[in-house]
């Protein structure tokens, strides 16, 4: 099979179609989007349970917060599908309000592939198609479908995936952030734009809550600290680039993180300067300190930091 790429729209033939029928032929799932309603995993859940207990696949999704729009209830039920079965688990991607990157979280994007299968295949699906009942079936949404023998546009739309996955902002939610999450909601969804001061305090706290949560992984920012203080654990007072750029690509592939390697050493000197406690970046968290010429150290913040 050469690759096929079809362009489809609801009005047509509906993407939750497309969906169903992946899932019943995948053993990997990873599924990006900015919004989720409890009505979108309900229309695909007799497929995503069969994708996890017959075919044993492994899945996986992130899910936006941006202001608070998805569903309390359908974390709720992602944190049930979650706890049943092992091969399942979900990310949340924080609010732009209280992210580390300031962005408005966006993307759609549906990966699935059976590369360990006699009848290899990768599907990637890219659109306007978010996890929701109308984002399926009943809102005019379009979406791209890829389907591939050799994973050209499903490699590519996996690297963008991973770039999500390990990032500051995604985190691994416990009950007791989904049920501070439900109240927050609710309250916002009744007050609509105009929030008090209350509620800002109980934002800020959940934000607050975010930050203590894990991440699917560790962040570049994690590992750069990890290095430097291993490092200065053994009397050195600094760690020179060259170190921490042969000691991060050994610890990635020692675990198979999933980071964007061809650029793996700009996106390292990007970290040290986002957070050299000089900064002006509007992000800096000034966790590094340049003692010299590509040399650095740990300032007080950085050696007591434990976020992701």
């Amino acid at each position: 099979m050469s690759t096929k790429i079809q362009i489809l729209a609801n009005t047509n033939y509906a993407i939750a179609e497309v969906i169903k029928s992946e899932l019943l032929e995948s053993a990997k799932v990873n599924v990006a989007v900015a919004f989720l309603r409890k009505s979108g995993i309900d229309q695909i859940f007799k497929a995503l349970d069969y994708a996890l207990t017959k075919n044993n696949a492994k899945v996986e999704i992130i899910v936006g917060l941006d202001f608070k729009t998805t569903d309390y209830s359908a974390l709720l039920t992602l944190d049930e599908i979650s706890s049943k079965y092992s091969g399942f688990n979900y990310y949340c991607f924080g609010d732009k309000r209280d992210n580390f990157n300031d962005l408005i979280f966006h993307p759609k994007i549906y990966l699935f592939s059976n590369e360990l299968h006699a009848n290899r295949k990768f599907t990637s699906i890219i659109g306007s198609s978010n996890l929701t009942g109308g984002g399926l079936s009943s809102n005019f949404e379009v979406n791209a479908v890829f389907r591939e023998i050799k994973p050209v546009y499903y490699s590519q739309a996996e690297a963008i995936y991973n770039e999500i996955k390990f990032t500051d902002s995604v985190f691994i939610p416990n009950k007791d952030y989904l049920a501070k999450y439900a109240s927050v909601k609710k309250y916002i969804d009744k007050s609509g734009k105009e929030l008090d001061s209350s509620i800002k305090q109980s934002i800020e706290e959940l934000k607050k809550e975010e930050e203590k949560l894990p991440g699917p992984g560790p962040t570049l920012k994690k590992i750069i600290i990890e290095i430097i203080k291993n490092r200065q654990n053994t009397g050195a007072e600094t760690a020179p680039l060259s170190f921490i750029y042969e000691e991060a690509e050994k610890m990635v592939n020692e675990q198979n993180l999933k980071f964007k390697m061809d650029t793996f050493r700009n996106s390292i000197r990007g970290e040290l300067n986002k957070h050299e406690q000089n900064s002006k970046h509007p992000d800096n968290m000034s966790l590094f300190t340049r003692l010299s010429t590509g040399h650095y150290s740990l300032t007080d913040k950085g050696k007591s930091y434990e976020g992701r």
